[in-house]
């Protein structure tokens, strides 16, 4: 065979093949619109039956259905939790760029300062009990303490500070809160 002949043959195979493929989407056209034609013109044997079918679904059925899960202690449970998670997202109380709690750090803070006050009595004492005189032992304890009692005092003021401080920063930011909660137009 010669290529021109080879050509044509195909070319005749591809134009077959091509209105075979025409001719299914044109079937499926005529198809479903028989279908339509058939179920327009036998609509009222059931047309009626469906309305009131569905009408019954929508209007019993559904409602029913929806209001025994909507009330059932699960479901109840699951949109408290919801509203209680964005009641917390949306509240200015939790800082959001700051340690976690100010209250922790300063209690951290405080029985640190214990302990190192707790370990300097203990290497006074054990200094003190290596000296040759036993009264002298008893002024070395009683200079330690007067110095305990000085650097006690000097942490008890830096305490009451640090609180006076957290104090008004909360008062601070409930005011703040107060201005927010009234100020709503914006």
């Amino acid at each position: 065979m010669d290529p021109i002949s080879i050509e044509k043959i195909r070319a005749m195979r591809k134009c077959s093949s091509c209105k075979r493929q025409q001719m299914l989407p044109t079937l499926a056209i005529y198809m479903v619109a028989t279908f339509v034609v058939c179920l327009l013109l036998t609509s009222p044997v059931w047309l009626p039956r469906l309305c009131s079918l569905m009408a019954f679904f929508f209007l019993t059925t559904l409602p029913d259905l929806a209001m025994a899960f909507l009330l059932s202690p699960k479901c109840l449970f699951v949109v408290g939790n919801l509203i209680v998670a964005f009641l917390v997202g949306e509240s200015r109380l939790a800082p959001r760029g700051e340690p976690a709690s100010l209250v922790n750090d300063i209690h951290e803070e405080h029985v640190k300062r214990n302990a190192a006050t707790s370990a300097k009595a203990t290497t006074a004492v054990v200094t003190v009990d290596h000296n040759a005189l036993v009264g002298e032992v008893g002024q070395g304890e009683e200079e330690e303490e007067e110095e305990e009692e000085e650097e006690e005092g000097g942490e008890e003021e830096e305490l009451h500070k640090r609180v006076e401080d957290f104090i008004a920063r909360v008062k601070k930011q409930r005011r703040m809160e107060d201005k927010s909660f009234f100020d709503t137009d914006r």
